[in-house]
């Protein structure tokens, strides 16, 4: 070989070279796609037979505890100070959870049930939804100093979930996601969602979080399709937890600062959270300690939006009394989660609601995420645009900003039915002369061929 077709070779090579190490980087996980036209059926009921296999829990007190002054979250993310522009009178707000137990503080109205046949929501074997009830509409009482977020708002429970209910055909393919107690609780989710909005709701609350590994999609079409619907058709704010690690969520690492063009990590990601990767069609929630730290606990990704406080949390119990445990291994621990960072979100987007009630659910997030207390470098994977301010929310002169999110994910379209032609509905002779048409254009084609034949 020619030393110069070497050395054109070894141009190549190097100008090749480079351009894969300044090419864009690979996402290891893509943002979701939606189908917009897989919205599931607006049905009730288990995906599959479930049965109580768990004794249901009670939230506890813990010892020497002071419920008279005001729980630390009102007065640091301003929600004492807001109930002076709002409460969320005339908003609506369903809570997809473990039901919720009714009380003379918490009066949900029933939703639905997605755990047993025939339930209306307002039952809680977990004490989990009423606790997050509580945080976003719970009342005050001359008693404590309790009092939730949005307090003139109205609750409706949809009971989807429940740690104490499991499957009961226990044997999956674990080689399938979609066989998955997971997936089908993803499935049931995407209906709850669908039925959620059709009650007419403004704000949907969503506290709870399913995770899967990058290398192990689950099939979550429905899922994206119901998000879709209530957000973009129905109109309806949609707030999630960021989810806490532990089991199948494990902690996803941060952006890799030498990869500037991937800012939010997406390379890195290694669990995928549902439904908080489907930002910005919804709000995802991470969660914060007293300090204004991230919560240890509080699942990172490029979805976070922001986040409020989940740790120390005081609610309101199923009698209506303030608690602050919950039964742990060892004893009662405090109650902490990213479920009640969420809540503490849509109680503030159920103001936000009542105040501009003429904003799109992309523009009540865009007042939420603008308000926000910023970390160093204006975002991040832990809390996303930082801390809410509930005041800040409600009286900053922020821009409104597009109707709808600009989505990083993808849509698929509904393709366009068909034309079906209509019946012909014209007089009986042109069906005669087109017949007789027909029968001519034959014969003279027949005369033809033969007249070719002979030549």
């Amino acid at each position: 070989m020619e030393s110069s077709a070497v050395h054109r070779i070894l141009l190549m090579t190097v100008a090749l070279t480079v351009a894969l190490l300044s090419a864009p980087p690979a996402l290891a996980v893509a943002p979701p796609t939606i189908d917009v036209g897989a919205v599931p059926p607006d049905v009730t009921g288990p995906d599959q037979p479930l049965e109580q296999k768990r004794v249901c829990k009670a939230p506890l007190t813990l010892p020497g505890t002071n419920f008279h002054d005001p729980p630390w979250p009102n007065t640091y993310l301003g929600i004492t100070q807001a109930h002076k522009f709002a409460t969320g009178a005339g908003v609506t707000v369903a809570l997809i959870d473990t039901g919720v137990d009714p009380s003379a503080r918490v009066p949900p109205e029933p939703g639905g049930d997605f755990v047993v046949n025939g339930g209306d929501g307002l039952s809680d074997c977990d004490s989990h939804g009423t606790l997050v009830a509580s945080l976003i509409a719970g009342q005050p009482a001359l008693t404590d100093g309790f009092v939730g977020v949005a307090p003139g708002a109205r609750l409706i429970s949809v009971r989807q979930t429940s740690e104490a209910f499991e499957p009961k055909d226990t044997q999956t393919n674990q080689d399938d996601p979609n066989a998955t107690p997971a997936a089908g609780s993803v499935r049931s989710l995407a209906r709850a969602v669908v039925h959620a909005a059709n009650l007419g709701a403004g704000v949907i609350n969503i506290s709870e979080a399913a995770c899967f590994k990058v290398k192990k999609p689950v099939d979550e079409t429905t899922l994206g399709g119901a998000l879709n619907y209530a957000v973009n058709v129905k109109g309806a704010v949609i707030i999630v937890a960021a989810g806490n690690t532990g089991g199948d969520c494990a902690q996803n690492p941060p952006p890799d600062p030498s990869i500037p063009s991937d800012p939010r990590g997406w390379q890195g990601v290694q669990t995928i959270v549902t439904p908080a990767w489907y930002a910005p069609l919804v709000l995802a929630v991470g969660g914060v300690g007293q300090d204004g730290a991230p919560s240890p606990f509080s699942m990172h990704g490029p979805w976070v939006g922001v986040a409020a406080a989940a740790e120390n949390i005081v609610a309101l119990g199923p009698s209506g009394e303030p608690v602050d445990a919950l039964s742990g291994k060892e004893g009662p621990v405090s109650i902490a989660g990213t479920s009640f960072a969420a809540a503490y979100v849509s109680g503030l987007a159920a103001l936000l609601r009542e105040k501009f009630p003429d904003l799109t659910p992309a523009q009540i997030i865009n007042r939420i995420t603008a308000s926000a207390r910023h970390p160093g470098g204006n975002f991040d994977d832990a809390v996303g645009a930082g801390i809410i301010d509930a005041v800040a929310a409600l009286t900053w002169d922020i821009p409104s900003g597009p109707s709808t999110a600009t989505a990083p994910y993808a849509v698929k379209p509904i393709q366009p039915p068909m034309p079906v032609p209509g019946p012909d509905h014209g007089p009986i002779k042109a069906v005669a002369i087109g017949v007789i048409g027909l029968t001519l254009a034959l014969g003279l084609g027949a005369l033809t061929g033969r007249a070719l034949r002979r030549r």
